[in-house]
């Protein structure tokens, strides 16, 4: 739409007069307005730039890049959300962005620096045809990045920065093929053809570094991880037989909205019923009927960061006996789960504790007669890290404190499954946020209800969204 109007203009006007107009335009800035005071401070995006530069090493270089614009459908786009690695580093939270760093220092323009970012300018015409842009000036300023560029300079300034370098350090950027993205990763891609160096992939040091939340991080963990247990309970309230699952969508991604958050983690698992034992079902269009259970998995995502939690429940505010029986099981193997989660402690030892009490469980309800047969119904790991990823970087070895993760165990009987059929169609998985402490563990969504006292009691509430 704006590239239509603006070969419009160019045909309306006479060349000179159409130039001097983009000129102005571009020349001119305006004020960025901040509209948010809680977002992680620019000190802890420096560290996290001067940590990675410090394992990088002398004569090393670094250059990342954002995630490019991607086409829904036309000239629709989705929504912009940037790599999370790139946010890691620099907070920023634009297209068309670049990050250059040169441990030790360079010299550019007569000034020597170690980081620069490379961005879109800010002036008349993108606000008011896109929007405010930050622009280098406002980046620096108000992300403390230590200088920064229009990224219309990228190729010739990557080639002054890159003078001497002997390591190159990069992650593996999505391709891009339009826009200043892609003329940014062509340049980069050309130069680092010609300069013979083998690139090294940062993800690795950089998922190292995200494993461990810093006391910023973890603030904005608890605030979404609220958000989305505030969503949790309003679902409860609210359904009821004949609803449709997209109607309990709806109203959790309101919740999420109203508590601030930008985004949804990831989008809603409302199974109900048959789908309730399709592990990733999103498509949340079925009838929802007395006597289903429904398998929620939603979070919301505040500051770049997702929670992920799960809680399911019967459809019609109380659960049937053989729901209530598996749904004691999983609860009984969540919390025997979180119980091994401390300091020192392995996945392995979480494993063992969640496989033998839903071993235990199944073979004491019948559902199976052996300890072999528990993959028929849980097929899943336990749990997954979570922060800037739904499912982010976690410990290969053992739990340190400010780590956090989910714990998540399920149990899914499909209809035709080699059991008594009055177990069919059963989804039931209890998904908690868990932080590691220096003594323990805690649990972030502890108040979303977990136990089927505390479902039945919170489904029993009205619902000020559907009045019921």
């Amino acid at each position: 739409m704006v590239c239509e109007i603006l070969f419009r203009m160019k045909r309306a006007l006479c060349p000179a007069l159409f130039l001097c107009l983009v000129a102005l335009a571009a020349a001119q800035t305006a004020d960025y307005p901040v509209f948010e005071s809680d977002k992680l401070p620019s000190a802890e995006f420096k560290a996290r730039r001067q940590k990675l530069m410090q394992q990088m090493g002398a004569g090393s270089i670094g250059v990342f890049f954002t995630n490019p614009e991607q086409v829904r459908n036309n000239d629709v786009d989705f929504q912009f959300r940037g790599d999370s690695d790139f946010l890691y580093l620099t907070g920023f939270e634009e297209p068309d962005a670049a990050l250059v760093l040169i441990p030790g220092g360079t010299v550019l323009d007569g000034r020597r620096v170690d980081e620069v970012l490379f961005c879109n300018v800010t002036d008349q015409m993108s606000i008011t045809w896109l929007g405010y842009r930050m622009g280098p000036a406002n980046a620096m300023r108000l992300l403390g990045i230590g200088h920064a560029e229009q990224n219309t300079k990228f190729a010739a300034v990557l080639d002054q920065l890159t003078r001497g370098a002997t390591k190159l350090f990069t992650t593996q950027a999505p391709t891009s093929s339009r826009g200043q993205s892609a003329r940014m990763q062509t340049a980069f891609n050309t130069w680092r053809q010609g300069s013979g160096l083998q690139a090294t992939n940062t993800e690795g040091l950089l998922a190292r570094m995200r494993e461990i939340k810093s006391a910023e991080e973890i603030k904005v963990l608890r605030h979404v991880v609220n958000a989305s247990s505030k969503a949790h309970i309003e679902a409860m309230k609210a359904t009821k037989p004949d609803m449709r699952e997209y109607e309990v969508g709806a109203i959790v991604k309101y919740i999420f909205e109203v508590n601030g958050c930008e985004y949804t983690g990831y989008p809603p698992i409302v199974g109900s019923g048959p789908n309730s034992t399709i592990l990733h079902y999103n498509t949340n269009r079925r009838l929802m009927k007395f006597g289903d259970i429904i398998c929620m998995d939603t979070a919301g995502e505040y500051r770049g960061y997702s929670a992920d939690i799960t809680r399911s429940f019967p459809v019609n505010g109380r659960f049937s006996p053989e729901q209530k029986a598996i749904y004691e099981v999983v609860l009984a193997a969540t919390d025997a789960g979180i119980a091994a989660c401390k300091p020192g402690a392995s996945r392995g030892a979480v494993t063992a504790a969640i496989d033998k009490v839903l071993t235990d469980g199944l073979m004491r309800l019948g559902v199976i007669t052996e300890a072999g047969q528990l993959g028929t119904y849980y097929m899943h790991g336990w749990g997954h890290g979570i922060g800037l990823d739904v499912h982010d970087p976690w410990p290969t070895n053992t739990f340190q404190a400010g780590m956090a993760f989910t714990v998540e165990p399920g149990i899914y009987i499909k209809e035709g499954s080699p059991c008594d059929k009055k177990w069919w169609n059963i989804g039931v998985r209890i998904e908690d946020d868990i932080l590691i402490t220096a003594t323990g563990a805690e649990n972030l969504s502890a108040n979303c209800p977990r136990t089927v006292a505390e479902i039945e009691r919170t489904m029993a509430l009205n619902s000020a969204l559907t009045g019921g």
